[in-house]
């Protein structure tokens, strides 16, 4: 994120709770220490879980809605506001970012070759594939900076990581077949246990994520294309500009 957009380091909006446990604290393998963003989370999932399904059967403005909603909206207001965390709160970090690049470049490219053999067998563009799946940034940001620090903060990082993977198959369900939706919750507890290093998103998007993303769509059968890189791009910016929003509050209030 832009620095133009973030808080000052350490300011909290006023009459925000101070976060029981920073990011900086030692972190836990198993806690219990839940709280209401814990139950915010959870309430997303819930929800984000209906947004698909709804999306997959009645049209696809129900997920878009999830995704602007339930999946930036309201984790921002949460971590960035009532909590008062900064961006850290939601995986953007300067801590361990040349690491998280250089292991996501490595994963990236070591992913490619399968990405490229699998297009070619099943004759899917591409170039429009890949940059739909680069697209898809509300995924991570909801899946591992929303979902896998409220659960670490709340429960400790063994948790989570199961958490993460049980949640992300349940998002799925109803929208693919069963066994699609478990596939995908495998693919969450790999992508848990690599976030889980550095709670950074620079080691998943952008470099390793639309990669992996995009092998894991075309082995569930999903195509994409021209207009799925620009819907992308349109919820990719209104994406953004949420975060701004959101953010500058925060600094116009402590202002």
């Amino acid at each position: 994120m832009s620095s133009s957009i973030s808080p000052a380091p350490g300011a909290k909006a006023p009459g925000a709770k101070a976060p029981r446990a920073t990011h900086r604290t030692r972190r836990r393998i198993i806690a219990w220490d839940p709280g209401r963003d814990t139950l915010i989370a959870l309430g997303t999932l819930l929800a984000f879980w209906g947004c698909y399904f709804a999306g997959s059967a009645l049209g696809s403005w129900f997920l878009v809605l999830g995704i602007l909603l339930v999946g930036t909206l309201i984790p921002a207001l949460t971590v960035l506001r009532l909590r008062g965390e900064g961006w850290e709160g939601l995986g953007f970090t300067r801590r361990f970012l040349v690491t998280s690049l250089i292991i996501a470049a490595v994963l990236g490219a070591g992913s490619a070759y399968q990405l490229i053999v699998t297009a070619s067998e099943l004759q899917v563009q591409l170039l429009p594939h890949l940059l739909a799946n680069f697209l898809v940034f509300w995924e991570p940001l909801f899946v591992f900076g929303w979902l896998y620090l409220r659960w670490e903060r709340a429960f400790g990082w063994l948790p989570a990581i199961f958490l993460t993977s049980v949640g992300f198959a349940l998002q799925h369900v109803g929208s693919v077949p069963l066994p699609v939706a478990l596939s995908f919750g495998m693919f969450a507890l790999v992508f848990s246990i690599i976030f889980a290093f550095v709670r950074n998103l620079a080691i998943l998007w952008p470099l390793f994520y639309p990669v992996a993303s995009g092998i894991g769509t075309l082995q569930s059968g999903l195509a994409m294309g021209w207009d799925d890189v620009l819907s992308g791009a349109l919820i990719f910016v209104v994406q953004l500009c949420i975060l701004f929003f959101v953010a500058r509050g925060i600094v116009k209030r402590t202002a």
